[in-house]
């Protein structure tokens, strides 16, 4: 009898288990998964900056994703020397956007969530139970690029392409 609740425990927590991978797997995609390049930023008006400063978008299939990227078409300033003043900070990090989360798909839109941003105010809309701080976007694969179209959030009507890294990127 020991031995039979044994087997029914172990395989209730392997079937609890596999169903929480199954629902993890299921929030992210693999189409999107990996890291990508920008290489083109198109405002709300339609003006595209086709040579961006650098931008990294990582997501990995179970649903978690990273975004980096430079504003602007101007290099990040840099220090001038060991120590920096309070304006030299401002320059450097006012034209850096940085968040991390989760993200969920649905069709050919997904929301992102940060549950991590240089944002502060951004950050902290954050909430695992409301989903307060999601922003939707629409993507497509073709030929390899990512196209990106911001929904709503804080840049509605923005676009970005982007590719995978090579080995020269």
């Amino acid at each position: 009898m020991k031995r039979t609740t044994m087997i029914v425990a172990s395989l209730v927590t392997l079937s609890a288990w596999a169903g929480t991978l199954q629902q993890a797997s299921a929030q992210g995609s693999s189409d999107l998964a990996g890291g990508w390049i920008v290489t083109s930023w198109t405002n709300a008006a339609g003006e595209t900056d086709t040579t961006p400063q650098r931008g990294l978008f990582v997501f990995t299939a179970n649903g978690n994703y990273s975004i980096m990227y430079v504003l602007g078409d101007e290099p990040r300033a840099e220090y001038s020397g060991d120590s920096q003043s309070d304006a030299e900070v401002l320059s450097a990090y006012g034209s850096f956007v940085a968040n991390s989360g989760r993200y969920t798909v649905t069709g050919n839109r997904f929301v992102y969530e940060a549950y991590m941003a240089k944002d502060p105010n951004y950050m902290a809309e954050f909430s695992a139970a409301d989903r307060t701080n999601g922003v939707t976007v629409e993507w497509a694969i073709s030929d390899g690029i990512l196209s990106l179209h911001w929904i709503d959030g804080p840049t509605p009507g923005q676009k970005a392409t982007l590719r995978k890294p090579t080995s020269q990127s």
